[in-house]
């Protein structure tokens, strides 16, 4: 009984972690972002073309699984050139663990307060 209060209790912060992160949510909500992939196609691509863009102007911020996470789903994590008004998703994990990049996509308005933000380094 504890482990399963316990259970619903952490899934309940896994929606919390980026509930004040507007641009995560619009980002999530908008392509139907979770662990099984997209809902709304978005445009594969190799890599991000990043060659001339500033590096102060990149920044890197989680994209949370609202329903959790699975053992073999995919993770994301958004790219954004804050210049630019761009974004990139990163997708990981999967059943056999794939690196995949989509995007660009333009964005209007990035609010980036109550965001988990990390610097890009380039792989």
């Amino acid at each position: 009984m504890k482990n399963i209060f316990l259970g619903l209790l952490l899934s309940g912060f896994v929606g919390l972690a980026h509930s004040n992160c507007q641009v995560a949510e619009n980002l999530i909500d908008k392509y139907g972002i979770s662990f099984s992939g997209f809902k709304k196609e978005i445009p594969k691509l190799q890599e991000p073309l990043l060659h001339g863009m500033r590096s102060t102007d990149l920044i890197l911020i989680p994209l949370k699984n609202k329903r959790g996470m699975v053992p073999d789903g995919f993770s994301h994590s958004a790219l954004i050139n804050i210049a630019e008004k761009k974004v990139w998703i990163k997708r990981t994990g999967g059943f056999a663990t794939s690196l995949e990049w989509y995007g660009p996509i333009n964005l209007n308005n990035i609010d980036l307060k109550g965001c988990k933000q990390e610097a890009y380094k380039s792989s």
